[in-house]
């Protein structure tokens, strides 16, 4: 049974407690706070991605717009080869790769070559004619950069039988637009929304190079592409890292923007962070606990060496498992012991020491004026001659109970000077006049009788009282005054008062 053992083992419980808080906490905040930052991370970067690519896009598609209105071109009764012509300049001034007009035959001309080429039947040509729309084709080699190029097909405007204008986009600008990185963790590519059936979903190998996503279910990504639905997978690669997959629509193009995230990447830095947190927070726990412990030490430590000392004369009686119920135990038979030595057990007033060393504490620390009373228990020794000392002792008991009923005020001080004596300390009236009569009623409150079947014996009291001066604030000073007033009150018939007079 010790107590720093048992406050030990309660702060390392609490400790452990706050600690397992604090680092579910740090966790939760930093798992929160890491999705919210990825999840605008990819926000900006489809948004910015998209940005560049739709105005590499746009930039074509204004050009051609503008090619298109012009009504040189759309004269249906020049030659291709000599509409062409026209086209040359803005060819040169906006350095495209590849400018071209076709009829709706099939028939096209363009600016790097000045024969006549049949494109009827290329899939890019057919839609645009079909649908009367911008269309834009599948990645295809150029020999004239040895490159891969993009054509963007779109119909004359306001013109039935205008056919086309295209023009090339280069892949190495996409690229560019894609390799836009706000972090490393991010990777972007294409994916070709292309409906044939050959070429659904034709740009799904640019993962599987990569070695990514196998486990995917590439006909629900085909789907989800046929019917322009935006999606996410969630999935492990090749170096058992978590990855996501989301793919997107740009508007206004065949393509879907398929981003990569690479979660692994992302947090490795960021969870070293975390883990340097946890153990910052480890480090403070256990400097805490055992800064805590120390001083638990330092304060315990008599109280368990009394604890130690008093198991001698007062034996640990509980058997319970639980300290605290062991440790409470025993502090209640030791206040109990103690009690013994300060108080009376018949009475339950103050012993002699007690009261003298109470008293004068608060004679010293009250500077108001004080009464001692000296009470003297009348016909106690004829009591317990004639009766016995059994009835002394209950005259006794009752004596005192009087005594501390009529005494009740916070400031007074009750205690049992001797076998037949008593003594009161009180401040608890206004002036002599009232100390008086409140005397007068004591000494009618502390008359009485006790009986057997044939005797009866009256009991009463005698009451010495001295008053504090400027002269006397000793209480050992006082109880002789008190205990000569006393003698004078025997001397004039018992059952009175007197005040000790200072001659």
């Amino acid at each position: 049974m010790n107590i720093s053992h048992s406050i030990k083992k309660k702060i390392t419980q609490y400790i452990l407690l706050c600690l397992s808080l604090l680092v579910i906490f740090n966790l939760s905040y930093w798992s929160y706070n890491q999705y919210m930052r990825i999840h605008n991370l990819l926000i900006r970067n489809r948004i910015a991605t998209e940005n560049n690519i739709t105005n590499i896009i746009s930039k074509h598609t204004n050009l051609l717009t503008a090619i298109s209105n012009d009504n040189t071109l759309q004269n249906q009764s020049s030659l291709l080869s000599q509409r062409i012509e026209y086209v040359r300049p803005y060819q040169e001034a906006f350095n495209i790769e590849i400018l071209g007009i076709s009829d709706l035959k099939g028939n096209a001309a363009t600016t790097y070559n000045d024969s006549i080429e049949n494109i009827s039947y290329r899939r890019y040509f057919q839609q645009a004619i079909e649908n009367n729309k911008l269309t834009i084709s599948n990645l295809i080699h150029s020999p004239i950069s040895n490159s891969y190029v993009y054509i963007i097909c779109k119909p004359f405007t306001n013109s039935a039988n205008g056919g086309t204008i295209f023009a090339s986009v280069s892949y190495a600008e996409i690229k560019k637009a894609l390799s836009y990185q706000e972090n490393t963790s991010i990777k972007n590519n294409l994916l070709n929304d292309y409906k044939g059936t050959q070429n659904n979903c034709k740009n799904i190998n640019i993962l599987k190079i990569n070695k990514l996503y196998t486990s995917l279910d590439s006909t629900q990504i085909s789907y989800n592409i046929k019917n322009k639905i935006s999606f996410s997978y969630y999935a492990i690669n090749n170096k058992y890292q978590i990855e996501r997959l989301t793919l997107h629509l740009i508007k206004n193009t065949p393509w879907y923007l398929a981003s990569t995230f690479n979660y692994n990447q992302y947090l490795k830095e960021r969870f070293l962070f975390i883990i340097f947190n946890i153990f910052i927070s480890i480090i403070a726990s256990v400097t805490i606990g055992y800064y805590l412990m120390k001083k638990v030490s330092i304060i315990t430590s008599p109280i368990d060496d009394f604890i130690k000392e008093s198991t001698s004369i007062i034996p640990i009686q509980s058997q319970s498992k639980s300290d605290n119920i062991d440790i409470n135990h025993h502090f209640n038979n030791i206040i109990n012991t103690s009690k013994d030595g300060v108080y009376c057990s018949r009475t339950n007033l103050l012993n002699r020491k007690y009261f003298i060393q109470n008293a004068n504490i608060k004679i010293q620390t009250h500077h108001k004026k004080f009464a001692l009373l000296f009470i003297d228990l009348d016909n106690l020794k004829t009591i317990n001659d004639t009766l016995g000392h059994h009835y002394g002792d209950y005259v006794i008991s009752i004596f005192a109970q009087h005594i501390t009923t009529f005494f009740n005020h916070p400031i007074d001080l009750a205690g049992r000077f001797g076998g037949d004596e008593f003594i009161i300390l009180t401040n608890n009236f206004n002036n002599e006049i009232d100390l008086i009569d409140k005397l007068q009623k004591l000494i009618i409150e502390l008359n009485g009788s006790v009986s057997n079947a044939s005797t009866v014996i009256p009991f009463s009291a005698s009451i010495g009282v001295a008053l504090t001066d400027n002269e006397t604030r000793d209480i050992e000073q006082l109880i002789i005054h008190a205990d000569k007033a006393v003698y004078d009150s025997k001397k004039k018939g018992k059952n009175c008062y007197t005040f000790y007079i200072n001659h």
